[in-house]
């Protein structure tokens, strides 16, 4: 884990931003970043060095959530919570599965029931209390009914999900169905302490849904922070869009929210990975300190 008495040293950064202090110095804040930054099925190994190295404190497991369904086991399941250990990171919360790919396999209730159960179980084996969910799966046009499939599919995995020890947060969605009705339904339906809110500022960005993380600020218990152009989700890092981070971040801080504030960015094509991730943990560290109140 050998973290702690840990000496500061000089950190090369990369796109020309200038060599200074580790990113450990710049902020006593801890943050998060999401495991599939190289991919979602890249080696994990060097992705949890790598975050580990840079001075993140968590990590959102992000691994195998959508294409053909990967069930884990307990021996994976303890194995990934060893390389977390050995980076010194926690594993903050889990992504659920989410969709197919065109292997044939079809979406149904039950495949998407079992699924977030497998995920829910291994949550709570690495760790984590939190798993952040797409619903529905597949968007439908109508709110109304998409929100009647939504609390049909929390209802169903509700209670084996609280008895592993594990919290439910809707993550926002970019669709025709994914707007305010839907997430209203949601949260008239169930308890703070039976659904939270996953805000993902990458979507809010392209659907046009400013106003999304305050009007559920109450309900965060998971964040997915990146940055795009407004016209498709591209993962960037924050200030590489046109995201306003100085009200997204000091939302975050204004409603107490206690959880490491986490990124969902890409790796660029070609970029090093320990020189982004540490380019990632640094803009992050500083764009919360400016956004203080």
């Amino acid at each position: 884990m050998g973290r702690r008495g840990k000496q500061e040293t000089a950190v090369p950064m990369a796109d020309g931003i200038a060599t200074g202090p580790s990113p450990r110095g710049l902020a006593n804040r801890a943050f998060s970043i999401t495991t599939d930054l190289a991919g979602q099925k890249a080696e994990i190994t060097p992705v949890l060095a790598a975050f580990g190295t840079a001075g993140f404190a968590a990590t959102h497991w992000c691994h195998d959530w959508a294409g053909e369904p990967v069930f884990y086991s307990a021996a994976f399941a303890e194995e990934v919570r060893r390389l977390a250990g050995a980076a010194g990171l926690r594993i903050a919360d889990v992504h659920a599965f989410s969709g197919t790919d065109a292997t044939g396999i079809t979406y149904s209730d039950e495949l998407f029931a079992a699924m977030a159960l497998n995920r829910a179980e291994f949550a709570a084996r690495v760790g984590a209390d939190v798993l952040v969910l797409h619903l529905p799966p597949h968007p439908v046009p109508d709110p109304a009914v998409a929100a009647q499939a939504a609390i049909q599919a929390v209802r169903r995995i509700l209670p084996p999900c609280r008895g592993f020890g594990v919290r439910l947060a809707i993550e926002n969605l970019v669709g025709p169905a994914h707007v305010p009705a839907l997430y209203d339904a949601l949260f008239a339906e169930f308890a703070p302490d039976e659904l939270g809110f996953c805000y993902d500022s990458g979507h809010a960005l392209v659907a046009r849904q400013a106003d999304l993380l305050a009007r559920y600020a109450g309900r965060l218990v998971a964040t997915h922070l990146h940055d795009n152009d407004g016209t498709a989700d591209q993962h960037r890092l924050p200030g590489e869009g046109v995201a306003d981070w100085p009200a997204i971040l000091g939302m975050i801080q204004r409603c107490g929210y206690c959880r490491e504030p986490n990124l969902e960015v890409h790796l660029p094509k070609g970029a090093d990975l320990a020189d982004f991730c540490t380019l990632a943990r640094r803009r992050l560290a500083e764009l919360w300190g400016a956004a203080r109140r």
